[in-house]
């Protein structure tokens, strides 16, 4: 149960330690899309075509793991911006504790299904949703913007009305938070080609999974997104939650990714579109958030897909890992062997390493952003039929958060189902997160990602930030 939102006690904010693959949605991966992986010894950076370069993941050894016009070159220096002190107006108007489930639109769009999601949150500590404003398939409103109404597709306009749907979410104490999926776009990257990755060739380059990508390098992208993100921050969404901020992996079994505007590093220019959507979206008093896969937190470098763990916390207000059990393999995590059947340990040790990075990186000056974990609540039958997600291994995953330190979290489901968890829901909502004093098994981890790169981006990060200060 949650207070009115007018009665909302300002956020704490949190020095902080779902982006959201398709295999996320509850469903098997097929093999080679968006499982996650560990990265191969690649730097993050691209050469003047738009090809990684030096390398990419070897698929034989099963590695897991702007407005038009203006320019999405970022420079290392250049990071400062993204480093700078964050809005902590904007930021104080997300609840103290965040407690969230996701609606796909179908969902929010339903008569019948939105009403019982309400119901479940006015009677437990739920009090934020996640709802999916654009995503692979197009908008799911009617919007005023004219590409974004031409690309519509047919049957997926399900919410009626943005602004009455916040409404709502408001009448009940609710966090409204909005998911735009941006750069995983297969049906803008077929109208705009010129906007998309290429193969060297010169055709759209096609992910394993038969998906087109348009360029995290370009600017129109950037404009595209961040207006409609202007438009759901008009309907009174309080937060906009970017997924997909990410480059698809340059597997070797696939053509080199050619980014006609390529410039910088992957991880440069993501942090460049989310620079930009701050300084459009503060203005309006909305938060801005990213999705991350849930290794980022556990990987020096930026997992092959421009998600280095240091800048994202340095440039956006919340950052969301996917924390998946199901997502992580034996040799992610020491001593967890079994990920899946192991929640508590595989989101302890994983949002635990996270944690650390983020002191470490708060402890060198730089405010970091808000961390929020997305949580499984879905079952997954590709890695193991005899085991079942329930309240039990909900509750698990919520423990061990509070045991880091994080009082926030989000459950995903690909169909909004969470009746089968409220158990594990309480009925207020109030804080648990527990004073973090990590282990020394934990040190030892976040000093191994140190090793193998999170230390250069700490320092990087840390000293763009101080240069950034001393210029305002």
């Amino acid at each position: 149960m949650k207070n009115r939102w007018s009665t909302l006690l300002p956020a704490a904010i949190l020095l902080a330690c779902a982006e959201v693959p398709a295999e996320r949605a509850g469903v098997m991966p097929a093999s080679g899309t968006d499982a996650v992986q560990p990265m191969t010894a690649q730097a993050d950076s691209f050469d003047a075509s738009g090809a990684a370069a030096d390398g990419a993941p070897v698929d034989s050894l099963d590695l897991h793991g702007a407005s038009p016009g203006v320019s999405v070159s970022v420079t290392t220096q250049e990071l400062g911006a993204s480093a700078r002190a964050a809005d902590t107006t904007i930021r104080a108007r997300a609840p103290a504790q965040i407690r969230g489930i996701y609606l796909n639109a179908y969902a929010a769009g339903s008569a019948r299904r939105l009403p019982a999601l309400l119901a479940l949150a006015d009677t437990t500590e739920l009090n934020a949703f996640v709802v999916d404003v654009k995503d692979e398939k197009g908008i799911h409103y009617r919007s005023g913007l004219e590409l974004a109404t031409q690309l519509a597709q047919p049957g997926e306009q399900t919410i009626r009305s943005l602004s009455a749907l916040v409404d709502t979410l408001h009448a009940h104490g609710l966090h409204a938070i909005a998911r735009i999926v941006v750069f995983k776009d297969p049906i803008l990257s077929k109208a705009k080609p010129e906007w998309s990755i290429r193969t060297p060739d010169g055709e759209l380059w096609v992910d394993k999974a038969g998906n087109t990508w348009v360029s995290a390098w370009e600017p129109a992208v950037w404009d595209y997104n961040i207006a409609i993100a202007e438009e759901a921050a008009k309907a009174g969404f309080d937060e906009i939650q970017f997924d997909y901020i990410r480059f698809p992996e340059p597997y070797a079994s696939l053509p080199d990714q050619v980014h006609p505007k390529a410039a910088g590093t992957r991880t440069e220019a993501i942090v460049g579109f989310l620079e930009q959507a701050r300084e459009r979206l503060h203005p309006l008093g909305v938060i801005v958030a990213a999705d991350v896969f849930g290794l980022s937190p556990n990987d020096g470098r930026d997992i092959n897909i421009g998600q280095q763990w240091e800048d994202i916390l340095a440039a956006a207000d919340h950052v969301l890992p996917m924390v998946y059990p199901s997502h992580y393999l034996p040799t992610h995590l020491p001593g967890v062997r079994t990920p899946n059947r192991m929640p508590y340990e595989t989101v302890f040790k994983s949002v635990g390493a996270g944690m650390v990075r983020a002191q470490r990186l708060a402890d060198n000056g730089v405010t970091t952003a808000r961390v929020i974990p997305w949580l499984q609540a879905f079952d997954a039958p590709w890695i193991d039929r005899e085991y079942s997600y329930g309240p039990e291994q909900a509750k698990a995953q919520i423990e061990a958060l509070y045991e880091v330190g994080v009082d926030d979290w989000i459950f995903w489901h690909p169909g909004s189902r969470y009746e089968h968890l409220s158990a594990a829901f309480e009925r207020t909502t109030a804080s648990h997160a527990k004073a973090f004093e990590p282990s020394q098994e934990l040190i030892e981890f976040a000093d191994r990602i140190d090793s193998a790169g999170a230390r250069a981006a700490r320092e990087r990060v840390s000293g763009a930030a101080s240069n950034a200060a001393s210029t305002q």
